[in-house]
């Protein structure tokens, strides 16, 4: 199985209802935890780094380890650039070795955003990879009400920009949020059954972190196919480092990768719980 493109994982989610966890790790430690779960639990697996960690963290060596690890997993693993802005970044990713990519030109005017995604839609596709666009505001809110709207993309707009950049899979707004939530998500599920209709396409939702289980069956029900999360792992590995360190002070540092090791797995296993993607992996 190993490494394939997120289309071929995101297709059979979609057929078959359930949702695929798109974990964003920075480290080795977090790469180790997210293919370990997978494999125990016999998930299909998108694992990405954003463009943003770029500056962070050394993304040469990480992507390797990245690559190294999906080709000897024994589950179907995308390793996929998330939140892609730069032309730059992309092809980095495209040279690593990644067999998706993602576009996020949703801060950009409509017709911007469509043009830009269907440059990177020609040449990944010309390459065998898969990419991802995104459509309407999936920001950082400090409060869930200042979420409207007219801050969520319509079927008819997304219809058109599926229909023009032939993109694989797209993110779309309906009251989620990247980050830490403030307040209580009302995700607009309605909207989400429009857009599943009038698209062929798996949708996927960024701000997955800590949303109630309802909401995720909800979500995987009116079309969602992969559910993003990077925001929680990262809380994981802190909350657990710190409990560690308040326990035992003396703990030395190969002790403590160990440690958020295991919190970080403990958090991506609840996701994937959360899923339905348990044991699909056998039939990609």
């Amino acid at each position: 199985m190993a490494l394939v493109t997120m289309r071929e994982i995101l297709q059979d989610a979609r057929k078959r209802k359930y949702a695929v966890g798109g974990f964003n790790v920075f480290n080795f430690e977090t790469l180790g935890a997210v293919v370990e779960v997978a494999e125990e639990l016999k998930t299909p697996l998108v694992v990405g780094i954003p463009e943003r960690l770029f500056k962070f963290v050394d993304v040469d060596t990480l992507s390797a380890a990245m690559v190294r690890s999906a080709e000897r997993a024994s589950i179907p693993i995308a390793l996929h650039l998330d939140h892609g802005y730069t032309y730059d970044g992309i092809m980095k990713a495209i040279n690593w070795g990644f067999t998706s990519v993602m576009f996020d030109g949703s801060s950009l005017p409509f017709v911007d955003n469509l043009n830009r995604t269907k440059e990177i839609c020609k040449i990944a596709h010309s390459l065998g990879l898969s990419v991802e666009g995104e459509l309407g505001y999936i920001g950082s809110c400090s409060k869930m009400e200042s979420i409207s709207d007219v801050n969520m993309v319509n079927s008819d707009i997304a219809a058109e920009f599926v229909e023009k950049t032939n993109v694989d899979a797209l993110a779309v707004a309906i009251g989620n949020n990247h980050g830490s939530y403030r307040g209580s998500p009302k995700l607009n599920f309605s909207r989400l059954m429009e857009l599943n209709s009038a698209i062929d396409i798996p949708l996927v939702m960024h701000g997955g972190s800590k949303l109630a289980s309802e909401d995720y069956r909800n979500s995987i029900t009116a079309g969602i196919s992969k559910v993003n999360i990077a925001t929680d792992m990262s809380l994981a590995a802190a909350e657990k480092l710190k409990s560690e360190l308040t326990q035992t002070p003396t703990s030395n540092y190969i002790h403590l990768m160990s440690v958020v090791k295991k919190g970080v797995k403990d958090s991506v296993r609840n996701y994937m719980l959360n899923f339905g993607c348990i044991s699909k992996a056998m039939a990609i």
